[in-house]
């Protein structure tokens, strides 16, 4: 979505040293994590980490998004879950085809907060 926004931390993944940035989806206020290779010169897009399913009436706490954990996200999985910033909640959400494992950002000082609250 947008590099302007701050690095709440970075984990070595089968792509490469990335960081991990967090906002809001225009559409719907979910939270998004978008990884971004840790490169210090020229940082490029390296993974959305979420989806969002708001507009598709998912309703998750301030501090919950959706994973998308298939396809070339897969492999990201377990070194995200390893930098203790995410807690997995249990919880899964249908997505079509796939199912999206709900995670909570742990830290409350990392969640940003909705628009007009």
């Amino acid at each position: 979505m947008s590099m302007n926004l701050p690095s709440i931390g970075s984990a070595q993944t089968p792509y490469g040293l990335a960081s991990i940035h967090v906002g809001r989806y225009p559409v719907g206020g979910a939270l998004f994590v978008e990884l971004y290779t840790a490169d210090d010169e020229m940082p490029e897009p390296l993974a959305m980490l979420s989806c969002n399913l708001a507009p598709s009436g998912v309703t998750l706490a301030d501090d919950e998004f959706c994973v998308k954990s298939w396809s070339e996200n897969e492999p990201l999985i377990e070194p995200l879950l390893a930098t203790g910033l995410f807690e997995d909640t249990g919880r899964r959400m249908p997505t079509g085809y796939a199912v999206s494992p709900t995670w909570r950002i742990k830290d409350p000082q990392f969640v940003p907060p909705r628009r007009g609250r």
